[in-house]
């Protein structure tokens, strides 16, 4: 057995760690450790809500088990779509660059060369996707 002696605030990161940590698990498909998880997860549940840490999670009596409150959901989802928005913007930026740089011959570049190249187009792309957004972004063969 492992004893682990957490501030009421370390408790509630945690929560959040494992929540958004499952979401990222679960949100495209299934896991094969689905079962686990839940099982941990409703272990950490009980321990924070039987130390008053009720704001974050409550016992479910239809469920049959301890859930996240919506406050706590709503809070960790704003978290997701910070991430999602960031993750978005950065890989269209990625993507597009590379994808130019490709179409430009960059497979003939040297690493150092293809890297800097890269960098100067991802800065431009970066700089288009700031000031317009989606707005200039179309698909040619539509």
């Amino acid at each position: 057995m492992i004893t682990l002696e957490l501030t009421e605030t370390q408790m509630q990161d945690i929560l959040q760690m494992v929540y958004l940590g499952e979401w990222m698990t679960q949100a495209y498909g299934s896991n094969e450790h689905a079962q686990e998880y839940e099982e941990l997860i409703q272990k950490l549940y009980e321990v924070a809500h039987n130390n008053g840490i009720e704001s974050d999670v409550n016992y479910d009596k239809k469920l049959g088990g301890y859930v996240p409150t919506d406050e706590f959901e709503t809070f960790c989802d704003e978290l997701i779509q910070q991430y999602d928005e960031h993750t978005f913007w950065e890989e269209l930026i990625m993507r597009m660059a590379t994808k130019e740089l490709q179409a430009q011959g960059g497979e003939s570049l040297s690493s150092v060369e293809y890297e800097k190249q890269l960098q100067i187009l991802i800065r431009k792309y970066e700089q288009e996707c700031n000031e317009h957004g989606i707005e200039h972004l179309t698909f040619s063969k539509l």
